[in-house]
């Protein structure tokens, strides 16, 4: 005789449902983490850039004269760059360029004081010689700005009064270092063509370390930048 089989019957199990809030946390986390995925993923400058930890830089200048036509940088052993002028990249053009950024304004660096002046031996070798008469020699430390948050330099209050030196200079950090140069130079009224006021506007990629001439037909800059030391 067969018996039934009895099977025990199952609770049911409810349904389970994520309440909104819960859905709307994990929307958000999401979010966050898709963002902070973002964050990491910028350029070097402009994530130092958001977050106000840009790498600072000593930069030093030695302008001079040109009183030779026939002198050439390889006389006082300075390296010069070739070509004499570089076109930048699309995104990383002369702040000084029109239009200009609209977050360009002036600023006033820390000076360099000479007891840090790297420039020291080829600024005597100027003064030393025939072809080139140094007019100032000076330098500020700065942070590695990016091109839409740049700062111009103002060089009056850093030049002799007497040295017939005046305009402005920027330094960008990108993809690579840029200095800028407004800078223009009036002869004196005990020279030929007293009165006379010569230009020299330029953008040149810069590298740290390195020594840089930026040329003109009549005065010239020698130009090194470091990176400063941590604080």
């Amino acid at each position: 005789m067969n018996h039934p089989v009895f099977t025990p019957a199952l609770p049911s199990l409810p349904t389970l449902r994520q309440p909104r809030a819960a859905l709307r946390s994990i929307a958000l986390l999401g979010f966050a983490l898709a963002c902070a995925a973002l964050i990491g993923a910028a350029p070097p400058a402009v994530a130092q850039q958001a977050g106000s930890d840009l790498q600072s830089y000593d930069v030093e200048l030695i302008i001079f004269r040109t009183l030779s036509s026939s002198a050439t940088p390889e006389t006082w052993e300075v390296e010069a760059d070739a070509p004499a002028t570089l076109s930048l990249p699309e995104d990383e053009l002369s702040p000084f360029e029109a239009p200009p950024p609209t977050s360009l304004s002036s600023a006033a660096f820390p000076a360099l004081p000479p007891s840090q002046f790297k420039l020291d031996a080829i600024a005597g070798t100027l003064r030393r010689s025939r072809d080139y008469r140094p007019l100032a020699h000076f330098g500020w430390t700065q942070p590695g700005y990016a091109r839409n948050a740049a700062q111009v330099l103002t060089i009056d209050s850093l030049v002799p009064a007497d040295s017939g030196l005046s305009g402005q200079i920027a330094l960008t950090r990108g993809r690579y270092l840029h200095l800028t140069l407004n800078l223009a130079y009036r002869q004196p009224a005990s020279e030929t063509g007293a009165g006379q006021r010569f230009v020299l506007q330029q953008t040149r990629r810069m590298r740290s370390n390195e020594r840089h001439y930026i040329d003109h037909p009549n005065f010239g800059v020698i130009v090194l930048i470091t990176p400063s030391p941590a604080p």
